[in-house]
């Protein structure tokens, strides 16, 4: 029986006066929402039956175009934008049945990991991280099952991993990013963050027209057998608590049969120029035509400016140095696929922040509040391959849970779900011991 209305109703009450995560969503259409859904009521039980997101309520980050809502971009200059056509990755979404009931807070533009203007349904005080805490923020208070973020250099994982909810990047390129607001072309991705891994592999289905090829038509597979390579480095760098949560989680998967696999990740030097040269130069060609408009650039926000201008600074040869050496991180990355099935390391070397703190401690020491939590995530953003966040339970005397990211081979996106899948029902389950 449809009852995609019901959901939808359920859903705008869950949302209420948005008192549990106040400022994550900035644009509620709860109008639009129920005449979709009241129209989705009217299809026949066996083809509403069919539809893989039959009623599902979703909300979308402000950065991907969701008419009727407001898409700012978290921007003054954009306030009051309505897009007339909708992102290919909402299209996808209401097609499969989703019915999106608002648009997300984001970051300015999308340039931060911190959504200050989000409260945190769950650890009051701490940050959601971002830029798509406003997406997180909606799914751990509750009000939807799965939302809709971005990923630059982590802006899905790591509001997932600070808010305690599942955040997928899918392969670069294989999700549309028509009628997303460009960042960096060559590092954005659309993907789902979600209640569990379940609602985040529904979503990605649809999101991904080739996800057929991709693993998701497999039974579900167990992890026996299976090699994860794991860099010790990047525990050690990591805060204590980080790393006995995440070494737990290795011990359930051991515990299933699979096998442990020391590994070097790329080194972060490299990493971090090639970031920042590609991150900066790519930004100041996306918003080159605003960055013409001396009344527009007045307008934007402080860091926001400085990238662009930053990036304006960097030639055409130092990018291109720095697309040679992302082929050399890209390689080394493959390379390791080659003698591991997976890859598993801390989502963040960090618990999830104070929202106020500028600088945080990690097990090398302290680093800015924004390298801190990109430390981990923006690697598989430049290489391509997919990766995902996972939830892990706080340790005693810890409130604040820490987060498992777990990556594959390009365009293994459904194999690496099924397998995150395995290992969240046994880290909910209590399979093995909490360190």
């Amino acid at each position: 029986m449809a009852n995609a209305r019901a959901q939808v109703e359920a859903a705008l009450d869950r949302i209420g006066d948005g008192a549990a995560a106040p400022g994550a969503l900035t644009s509620v259409i709860a109008r639009h929402a129920r005449a979709a859904a009241s129209a989705l009521d009217t299809r026949a039980p066996d083809a509403f039956a069919r539809l893989p997101l039959a009623g599902w309520p979703m909300v979308v980050k402000d950065l991907i175009d969701t008419p009727p809502a407001r898409c700012s971009g978290g921007l003054d200059l954009f306030a009051g934008r309505r897009p007339r056509t909708p992102a290919e990755a909402v299209i996808r979404l209401r097609e499969a049945g989703a019915v999106v009931v608002a648009a997300a807070a984001t970051d300015r533009a999308g340039f931060g990991v911190r959504s200050a203007d989000v409260g945190h349904p769950r650890w009051p005080g701490r940050t959601v991280g971002g830029s798509s805490g406003g997406s997180a923020a909606a799914v751990a208070a509750g009000w939807v099952d799965a939302a809709l973020g971005t990923d630059t250099g982590g802006s899905i994982r790591i509001p997932a991993a600070c808010c305690g909810v599942v955040g997928f990047k899918p392969t670069w390129g294989r999700v549309s990013t028509r009628g997303v607001r460009a960042l960096v072309p060559s590092l954005d991705h659309v993907g789902p963050i979600a209640r569990d891994v379940g609602a985040a592999r529904a979503v990605a289905a649809v999101l991904d027209p080739g996800f057929v090829t991709t693993g998701d038509a497999m039974p579900p597979v167990d992890l026996a057998g299976l090699a994860i390579g794991v860099d010790e480095a990047a525990l050690a760098a990591s805060a204590p608590e980080v790393a006995r949560s995440v070494r737990a989680a290795l011990a359930r998967a051991v515990g299933l049969g699979a096998r442990l696999e020391p590994v070097a990740l790329p080194a972060d030097p490299l990493l971090g120029a090639v970031h920042e040269t590609v991150f900066c130069h790519e930004a100041a060609i996306a918003w080159r035509r605003v960055l013409a408009d001396p009344a527009a650039c007045a307008r934007l926000p402080e860091e926001v400016l400085g990238t662009l201008q930053a990036g304006q600074s960097i030639t055409t040869l130092e990018y291109r140095a720095a697309l040679v050496a992302r082929a050399r991180l890209r390689a080394e990355v493959d390379a390791l696929f080659e003698r591991v099935d997976l890859l598993a390391l801390p989502t963040l070397p960090v618990l999830a922040p104070p929202v106020e703190a500028r600088r945080v401690r990690t097990g090398r020491g302290e680093l800015g509040f924004t390298a801190a939590l990109i430390a981990w995530t923006r690697l598989f953003d430049h290489t391509g391959h997919p990766a995902i966040a996972l939830p892990l339970p706080p340790l005693a005397n810890d409130p604040v849970g820490a987060s498992l990211q777990l990556a594959a081979r390009r365009h293994r996106d459904g194999e690496l779900l099924a397998r995150a899948a395995c290992l969240e029902s046994a880290i909910r389950s209590g399979a093995v011991p909490a360190a």
